[in-house]
């Protein structure tokens, strides 16, 4: 089954769509910034939420360079910012998912020269006022208790996700002057390919985070019809919208009153419903097939290894057959794994002769003094035991009485 963190969004703010890179910057830090090119404050310091915020590349504040990137860019339709929104996985305590983020974050600044804001939002609360208490700041815990609630299950929607802002131009480390434009995000040939190559960055720290911590679970971004083509996931997987906050917690709302009766609820249900018969059915074919597998790689092991066996065992005879003398034959046997000795005949090498050339069987029993002819007139017993000398002899004496005769 696939993560439920394996999402990366890419969005790009341009001023044709009425964004401004001072708001979006403003909103992600959750914080307000003075937009100084349009002239008004953009304030977002009523949203809670913000676990971690850091700048890469850039040694001033975040409202310095954002406005200077807005004043880098003339045309009316210009693209002034890029963001990056992947979710991070629950698994994570919050000191790995900082370092995930700024792992990435500092690939991004070495491999297009770009700079970087990047913060951390925290999930929502399913309890509405202590959503609206969380978002004031008036959640009266300390921050291990904070963090408790944030990863429960029960309290929480455990949406954790990053928000990663990117100048549309390079950026000077020492001055910190803007520079070109970072066209190969923009062309059209090699822009999928390098957008392709940072989903491709993320999915392999988010993975490699996991194993860290010693999570079995892998996040995987890639399309549902491009794993089933690499045979990593069945086929006829049907993708959904991402709900985003608001349809989230409406929907959550519809389920806690008696279930998602709406059509694009009951919509998104059947589409989970297929989707998890495909990968039970899809799983379990799996396994049968890794267990044939492995059934069948057993049995070629096994007459691999008996043919060279054989093979071993006949090359042995064969060189103790052409020994010419005894001498060879015992270096022949000393390095066999299948002749004990050359010297004597063991009582089975005996039966085997005997066997071969019609003789009368052994006796199982080595040859003693009870298994020769014997003559018994002029048999002379061996001496036995000696006896004890006796400490009295008995002797018989006869008495006669004296003073009585019979008359």
């Amino acid at each position: 089954m696939i993560h439920p963190a394996s999402r990366l969004e890419v969005v790009v703010h341009s001023r044709a769509d009425g964004r401004s890179a001072v708001k979006s910057a403003a909103y992600t830090a959750r914080t307000s910034y003075r937009d100084e090119r349009l002239g008004q404050r953009f304030r977002a310091g009523k949203l809670g939420g913000l676990l971690s915020h850091e700048l890469i590349n850039w040694s001033g504040d975040a409202e310095a360079l954002w406005n200077e990137a807005e004043r880098a860019e003339t045309r009316r339709n210009a693209r002034v910012i890029r963001e990056l929104r992947p979710s991070l996985p629950t698994e994570l305590p919050l000191a790995e998912q900082v370092r995930l983020v700024r792992g990435v974050s500092l690939w991004l600044r070495d491999e297009y020269g770009v700079a970087v804001q990047a913060d951390i939002h925290a999930p929502r609360f399913l309890d509405r006022d202590e959503e609206r208490r969380h978002n004031a700041g008036k959640l009266a815990t300390d921050t291990q208790e904070y963090l408790t609630a944030l990863f429960d299950p029960t309290r929480t929607n455990r949406n954790f996700h990053a928000h990663i802002l990117l100048t549309t131009r390079k950026v000077c480390a020492e001055t910190g002057a803007f520079g070109d434009k970072t066209r190969i995000l923009d062309d059209k040939k090699t822009g999928p390919e390098e957008i392709l190559r940072i989903r491709q960055e993320w999915q392999k720290r988010t993975n490699a985070a996991l194993k860290r911590i010693g999570s079995p679970t892998r996040v995987d971004l890639r399309s549902y019809e491009d794993m089933a083509k690499a045979g990593d996931a069945p086929a006829g997987l049907i993708p959904q919208d991402h709900l985003g906050p608001c349809r989230a917690e409406r929907s959550r709302r519809l389920e806690e009153d008696g279930g998602d009766t709406s059509t694009a609820g009951q919509r998104r249900a059947e589409t989970q419903e297929h989707n998890d018969d495909l990968w039970r059915t899809w799983l379990h074919l799996r396994a049968l097939q890794r267990e044939q597998d492995r059934l069948e790689e057993s049995a070629r092991i096994a007459t691999e290894r008996e043919a060279e066996r054989k093979e071993k065992a006949d090359a042995e005879k064969r060189r103790l057959q052409d020994a010419r003398t005894a001498a060879e034959a015992e270096t022949v046997v000393e390095t066999s794994a299948q002749f004990d000795s050359v010297r004597s005949d063991s009582m089975w090498e005996m039966a085997i002769s005997s066997a071969q050339t019609g003789m009368k069987e052994p006796s199982c029993e080595p040859p003693d003094e009870f298994s020769a002819e014997v003559d018994l007139d002029a048999y002379d017993p061996p001496p036995g035991r000696p006896q004890p000398e006796p400490v009295l002899t008995p002797q018989v004496v006869r008495v006669r009485r004296r003073g009585h005769r019979h008359m």
